[in-house]
C-alpha cells in the first residue's frame, strides 16, 4: 500500500526549475573547471541586457557594442574570481557600470582636449540628440541622458534593471541609503526637466 503511494507521489511529481542565479552559478563552475563552452553560453545569457545596460547608462549609440566587447572581456580574465557571496548579474553589472564610467573619463578627456574641434562639428552638422521630439518615451530617455552620471547610474538600474535598492548599493559599492538619496534627488530633477519641457511649474 505505501509503495504504490510513493509510487503515485513519485509519477506527480515535477521536476524543480532551476533558478537564473543557479543555472548562472552552474555555468562558472563549468568555466572554473576548465569547461571554455560555458563562457560562450554566459555571453548569450546576459549579453543582451547588458548592451540596454550600457546603452541606458551613456545615451551614445556609437560604441556601445565594443564596450560591450571589453565588459565580456573582463568577465573572461576575472571570472575564476567570482565568489558566490553575490549575485552573478550583480557582479556583471558592476563589471559594466565600471566600464561605462572609464568610458566616460575617456570622453570628458577627449572634449578637453579638442573642444574648438566639437564645436565646429556641431555647428556644420548640428546635434540630432537635441532635436524635439513628440515620444514621451524618447523625452524621458533624453532627460534621464542629461543627468550627472551619480544620479543616472541608480536611476537606470532602479527603473530599467529593475534591481532593488540593496543590488544598486552592493553594485556601486555605496550604502542603501546613500542610494535612496541620489534616487530622490535625481527624480526631483527628472521632475524639473519634464515639468519644463512640457510647460508645467
Amino acid at each position: 500500500m505505501l509503495l504504490g503511494m510513493n509510487e503515485n507521489l513519485m509519477e506527480t511529481a515535477e521536476p524543480t526549475t532551476p533558478s537564473d542565479d543557479e543555472i548562472d552559478r552552474r555555468l562558472v563552475a563549468r568555466f572554473v573547471a576548465g569547461d571554455e563552452s560555458a563562457l560562450d553560453e554566459i555571453v548569450l545569457t546576459h549579453q543582451r541586457r547588458v548592451t540596454h545596460l550600457v546603452h541606458r547608462l551613456l545615451g551614445w549609440p556609437d560604441g556601445v557594442e565594443d564596450i560591450v566587447q571589453e565588459v565580456f572581456v573582463a568577465v573572461l580574465s576575472n571570472l575564476h574570481r567570482f565568489r558566490s557571496e553575490s549575485r552573478f548579474s550583480t557582479w556583471l553589472t558592476r563589471i559594466a557600470v565600471n566600464k561605462c564610467r572609464s568610458h566616460q573619463r575617456r570622453q570628458l578627456l577627449w572634449r578637453r582636449i579638442r573642444p574648438r574641434l566639437v564645436d565646429r562639428y556641431r555647428a556644420v552638422n548640428g546635434d540630432a540628440q537635441n532635436a524635439d521630439s513628440t515620444d514621451c518615451h524618447d523625452i524621458v530617455r533624453e532627460a534621464v541622458q542629461t543627468l550627472p552620471i551619480k544620479f543616472r547610474e541608480p536611476i537606470v538600474l532602479r527603473y530599467f534593471e529593475q534591481l532593488s535598492v540593496t543590488e544598486i548599493a552592493d553594485v556601486l559599492g555605496l550604502s542603501p541609503g546613500a542610494v535612496e538619496v541620489r534616487l530622490s534627488r535625481a527624480r526631483q530633477r527628472l521632475k524639473d526637466k519634464l515639468g519644463r519641457h512640457f510647460g508645467r511649474e
